[in-house]
């Protein structure tokens, strides 16, 4: 889609160019390598941060989930609140003492279906180790829709069965779109939440990432190249609904890709230059996110002129935290390079890379 506007400032990360800042110092350092004298605190697993609200898109919330398969369980989540659903998040702070820290929102995975209690691990394992480098990370709760097809996730099945032919499937592929747009816009919620609230947090609020696994690194993509479609909902107090402050200005996953919805297997058509820098990782053969939507979106984002970073495990099958954790130490260099040079934390680390596509 295209903007009515760009803010100089954004143009200029949009393309790898920050203002005067300190050399990089190279892998061990400072929001590169884990520093042995920061010791993380993480929010209680039972003690999630309500940061906001809106309507619930899932039929199933507050009663029976997943009725009739193995996941079966009653719904863990909060009550409603005056028929909003509370969204939480769950901090891994370094506790170094430093103010106009750079931020990264952690977004878990699970198809948009499952998931639900997903968010204290994401902060205490990668959430925390990113802490551990200099950065405030937050694993940030979205709405979902628990409605399996037999025992997959309803955006699963539609992307393993596709046929624009067959009206149930269009039906299931428009419910799997909401339910990935609620997870977008909740996210760009939660960006404007830090930036209205970044001097409680001691972040930079303009030094904001976002990231994700499987389904969050959708939400990533989505949120790197649809950031300018925040919705209407007011999710909290002072909420302005801005466009300008929903936007992040990076993006890093594994395994995600933005999809072009009326089309499979052609490029998202809501990709422009002043989108968001984004690097990522996938499989060729991934059962689970497809490859092809992988190498279209990097492929479209760089085709604009964006920092479009994509490494490609072309003889492999691995699907996201696992993908990230075969390949963690090559994977944090380029995410950690990657994050200082697009956040003009540093300067003189490496060029961009260009996206790496599978081919025959």
């Amino acid at each position: 889609m295209r903007r009515t506007f760009i803010l100089l400032a954004t143009a200029l990360v949009a393309l790898g160019i920050t203002t005067a800042c300190e050399p990089d110092p190279g892998p061990t350092g400072l929001y590169r390598g884990i520093q042995a004298d920061i010791t993380p605190v993480v929010t209680p697993q039972n003690a999630g941060v309500v940061w906001g609200g809106a309507p619930p898109i899932d039929p199933n919330y507050g009663g029976t989930l997943y009725a009739g398969t193995p996941k079966e369980t009653q719904d863990p989540r909060p009550a409603l609140i005056n028929g909003r659903e509370p969204l939480r998040y769950w901090e891994a702070d370094p506790d170094n003492g430093l103010t106009n820290r750079p931020a990264i929102v952690w977004i878990h995975g699970g198809g948009f279906a499952v998931g639900i209690n997903a968010m204290y691990g994401l902060a205490a394992d990668t959430g925390a180790e990113y802490a551990q480098r200099g950065y405030v990370t937050f694993s940030v709760e979205y709405r979902i829709n628990t409605t399996l097809v037999g025992t997959k996730a309803l955006c699963q099945w539609v992307q393993d069965n596709i046929d624009f032919n067959d009206p149930v499937w269009v039906q299931r592929k428009e419910t799997c779109h909401d339910n990935q747009t609620a997870a977008q816009r909740d996210v760009l919620a939660f960006v404007r939440y830090l930036r209205a609230n970044a001097s409680t947090f001691g972040i930079d609020p303009g030094k904001i990432a976002v990231a994700g696994f499987s389904a969050g690194a959708v939400t990533a993509s989505n949120v790197a190249f649809q950031w300018d479609d925040p919705g209407t909902v007011k999710y909290f107090v002072g909420d302005t609904k801005s466009v300008a402050d929903s936007r992040p200005q990076a993006a890093i996953g594994a395994s995600g890709c933005t999809p072009n919805w009326d089309a499979w297997g052609v490029p998202p058509t809501t990709v422009d230059s002043s989108d968001i820098p984004t690097s990522f990782i996938a499989s060729r053969y991934d059962q689970a996110v497809d490859y092809t939507c992988s190498a279209l979106t990097a492929t479209a984002a760089a085709d604009a002129g964006l920092v479009a970073e994509l490494t490609s495990y072309c003889d492999e099958g691995l699907h996201a935290k696992d993908l990230y954790e075969e390949h963690k130490e090559a994977t944090d260099e380029q995410w950690t390079t990657f994050l200082v040079r697009q956040l003009g934390i540093y300067s003189g680390t490496r060029e961009p890379t260009e996206p790496e596509i599978c081919t025959n």
